[in-house]
């Protein structure tokens, strides 16, 4: 099993308190993306931490539908567009996606495939009233013929909202769900990843969103981002320990830096992780740029596919 885990707007930063809140927070995870080493004593010692390039050898600052294309595809989306997209795929990103979506991919070569974002009946109205304002990261879902998992999968520990602790859904979920339902109740992000990795064992590979670190990023939410930290990193530890370290793989990136550097509200051109913790992370060693990561996991999971740069080009019509 790979555990594909992304993390929106997190690139390596400063030792600086005043301005990295990963220097001031951190405990496991996030250290190295404030020059901090990680706990000898720690699984993380075990892993490895690639400086990772978001631009993809196109100027200017990465952008999230740009980099989560190229995430998610394994297709160097800026340099197809010759820019960095902003916000929701354009027109040509979606081409891209509907057609080299991974999920897709490996879906349709009879590879066990899941996305553990789990979706209230808000968002359901969302993606059928408001199709083109919606992320890569849950396009790569639509693309394929797997439906997007519901609120309910959580409780089985099949799925796992966006905040991971149910703090902001407590709070979203109060004109639909009543107090006493099990979903209100906060939960601990340690037992979340470690259950929901369990649970998933069987599959070649599992993929999961977490945008909030870009959102406080953006806000310069120093509170949020403390408690977003400790939540984070352990879910992270969660995961390990749910996993097998000799078969199977947690892959961890970002689309571009932002939260590492509080004292803008921008993206940052800082480069990004590309964590590995397990099985055939040494195959991985060379990765170089986040267009790069998807195609060695086809490689892993013997996925003879990569579509040929002209194949690619003639989806541009912009």
């Amino acid at each position: 099993m790979i555990f594909y885990f992304f993390i929106d707007g997190i690139g390596f930063g400063e030792n600086d308190e005043s301005k990295n809140p990963y220097a001031k927070y951190a405990k496991g995870f996030f250290l190295p993306l404030a020059e901090k080493p990680v706990p000898e004593n720690s699984k993380l010692a075990n892993a490895v931490y690639l400086k990772t390039d978001a631009s993809m050898g196109v100027k200017g600052l990465p952008q999230s539908a740009t980099g989560q294309t190229a995430i998610w595809t394994g297709i160097k989306a800026p340099e197809i567009l010759n820019r960095h997209v902003s916000g929701y795929p354009s027109f040509t990103l979606r081409k891209i996606i509907n057609e080299l979506s991974c999920i897709k991919v490996l879906d349709e070569r009879n590879k066990k495939v899941a996305f553990l974002n789990a979706y209230s009946p808000v968002y359901f109205s969302h993606v059928v009233n408001k199709p083109k304002l919606i992320s890569a990261s849950t396009m790569i879902q639509l693309a394929s013929k797997i439906p997007l998992l519901k609120l309910e999968s959580i409780l089985e520990d099949k799925g796992i909202f966006m905040d991971i602790n149910h703090q902001f859904l407590r709070e979203f979920a109060k004109d639909f769900l009543e107090q006493s339902h099990p979903l209100m109740q906060p939960r601990d992000p340690y037992m979340v990843g470690k259950n929901v990795t369990k649970n998933y064992l069987d599959h070649d590979l599992v993929l999961f969103e977490y945008f909030l670190t870009d959102k406080m990023g953006h806000d310069q939410n120093w509170e949020n981002l403390e408690t977003i930290t400790h939540t984070v990193e352990k879910f992270i530890e969660g995961v390990m320990d749910g996993m097998d370290e000799k078969k199977d793989l947690l892959i961890i990136t970002s689309d571009h830096g932002n939260s590492e550097d509080l004292t803008t509200n921008t993206h940052t051109k800082n480069p990004v992780p590309c964590f590995l913790y397990g099985n055939y992370a040494e195959s991985f060693l060379e990765i170089k740029e986040l267009s790069d990561i998807l195609p060695r996991i086809y490689k892993k999971l013997n996925v003879d596919f990569f579509p040929t740069w002209e194949k690619v080009a003639s989806m541009q019509n912009e």
